[in-house]
């Protein structure tokens, strides 16, 4: 593991914060009555990007690293964070193609991810969730869910259009919900004793269990807390070693995959048994084609997909839980507004 200073990422964090909500922060999570009022003032401010804007390239260069060979390419979605479409991408690509449909409507999408059918969900800023009919690309939406709590940042999914949906709010104080199709609305997750202050990534296994990966509600350190069953109050994983925010998915073995994003020095992927909620590490790998703050995997577990912000593009990487490595890249039709951040194949890993 490299050594790494917290305070970039929390001075990142304090930053947006202040620019967004006025530069008060909270070390508590107050109840679901305050997240709605909060909700309504937060949303005037406008919707931020986890990745601060004066990061990101000012041209957009060529594709660094490979284009994928052929028949390596499920179907892939890619979001950029400042324009308001959804873009998805054929099985091949051997050439770097254009993607072959599209969601419009959404922006402002800092992740998205699929489940385990198929079903696209679009976490939209303070427009709520999108939700999409699998298992073809760019089906019809099925839902638009409201989200009263702040700006919806990442979701996970079993079954989007049956079951629960974990949304994580970027905007401090964090909030993790649970929301769902059938209702059109989402309902607070009571969080761990430390509290959350922020929220990047969240996840979901097949057993309907989930996670958050989010900075304290003092923001002075990450951490990752674990709901069973996706319920009730939760808990904070021990041994949890992440000094970034970031993504969260889960692989087929079980395993808890955390996006470490390190600001200006890069990511790293940290894979995690357990973490309910004694964490026990498995690997930690850099990205070494450029850094990544979100992405998911794949069918079978065997590649990791993720958006590479700094060269604009889809970077493809080969997956294992003691293992990373870089495949190829693709970024026809990306780029226009220039933050490239979440990424996630169609259907999901079969967590």
């Amino acid at each position: 593991m490299r050594a790494f200073s917290v305070s970039f990422s929390i001075a990142v964090a304090a930053a947006l914060l202040a620019s967004c909500a006025g530069g008060s922060m909270s070390s508590s999570v107050p109840g679901a009555d305050s997240g709605a009022a909060k909700y309504q003032a937060l949303r005037h401010a406008g919707a931020v990007s986890i990745i601060p804007r004066s990061t990101l390239p000012k041209v957009r260069k060529g594709l660094r690293g490979r284009r994928a060979p052929a028949a390596a390419l499920k179907g892939i979605y890619a979001a950029d964070f400042y324009a308001n479409t959804i873009l998805g991408y054929p099985k091949n690509n051997v050439a770097n193609g254009p993607p072959i449909c599209s969601e419009s409507g959404p922006t402002n999408v800092n992740d998205l991810a699929t489940d385990t059918i198929g079903n696209l969900m679009v976490p939209a800023a303070f427009a709520g969730v999108f939700v999409y009919t699998g298992p073809q690309m760019c089906g019809r939406l099925m839902a638009t869910i409201t989200d009263t709590y702040g700006q919806a940042s990442d979701a996970a999914a079993v079954n989007a259009a049956t079951g629960p949906i974990v949304v994580g709010n970027i905007l401090g104080p964090g909030y993790v919900v649970t929301c769902t199709v059938a209702s059109l609305s989402c309902a607070q997750l009571t969080p761990s004793s430390q509290g959350i202050g922020e929220v990047a990534g969240v996840g979901m296994d097949k057993n309907g269990n989930c996670w958050a990966d989010a900075y304290n509600a003092a923001f002075t350190a990450v951490v990752l807390t674990y709901w069973a069953g996706c319920s009730g109050t939760g808990v904070a994983a021990t041994g949890f070693q992440n000094t970034g925010y970031g993504g969260v998915d889960v692989d087929n073995y079980g395993d808890i995959i955390t996006f470490n994003w390190r600001g200006t020095a890069g990511s790293d992927l940290w894979v995690y048994s357990g973490c309910n909620p004694a964490c026990t590490s498995v690997s930690d790998d850099s990205f070494s084609n450029g850094p990544a703050i979100f992405g998911h995997l794949g069918r079978q577990s065997q590649r990791l997909v993720v958006g590479n912000y700094l060269a604009i593009q889809v970077d493809i990487y080969a997956y294992t839980p003691t293992s990373l490595t870089y495949l190829y890249s693709f970024n026809n039709g990306l780029g226009q507004s220039g933050d490239i951040e979440g990424a996630a194949y169609s259907p999901s890993s079969k967590k």
